[in-house]
């Protein structure tokens, strides 16, 4: 990949890909890490066929999987999700500040969903993937990551009415 079609890509697809790699981690620092590894995976091996910006999550997810399996956590990253909700809900602040109240709320019961609900719902609203290629990332059916799409939805809008939020 060519160095300016490389910082074009950094420069659309970075904040979309770190907020994914932070729904992986659960930590700002592993999720800039494996934001940065993508971009030089990018460098290295991307030859120009193909929808870039699917790949580029492909890889995301590959080299957070690798970095999983290198580290062998004693506990899966989810169960510590609890411990660095915190920590996490100061970060999606920081992301969302351009948005209203209502999207960093958002943003914040996002981080509270399971992983699949989670990767669902963030790579339909920030992504720009269609269906297809969604469900493909997360090697799941089209109607499958439909319906999971449709019941996190309704989740999240049972949550907010609970919640009063409008």
């Amino acid at each position: 990949m060519k160095t300016d079609a490389l910082l074009e890509a950094y420069r659309l697809y970075h904040d979309p890909l770190f907020l994914y790699a932070l729904s992986l981690t659960h930590n700002p620092q592993d999720a800039e890490d494996l934001v940065s590894e993508t971009f030089v995976r990018a460098l290295v091996s991307f030859d120009g066929s193909g929808n870039l910006r699917a790949w580029l999550y492909k890889v995301l997810k590959n080299c957070f999987t690798d970095e999983y399996r290198k580290k062998k956590y004693l506990v899966h990253p989810d169960r510590l999700f609890l411990e660095q909700i915190e920590d996490n809900r100061f970060e999606v602040e920081r992301l969302a500040e351009q948005y209203d109240e209502r999207r960093r709320w958002l943003y914040a019961k996002i981080y509270q969903l399971k992983p699949i609900e989670r990767d669902v719902i963030l790579l339909s609203m920030t992504s720009g993937m269609n269906d297809k290629t969604i469900a493909g990332l997360l090697n799941i059916t089209e109607e499958n990551m439909r319906v999971i799409r449709f019941r996190t939805k309704e989740k999240l809008k049972k949550m907010a009415e609970k919640e009063g939020v409008r």
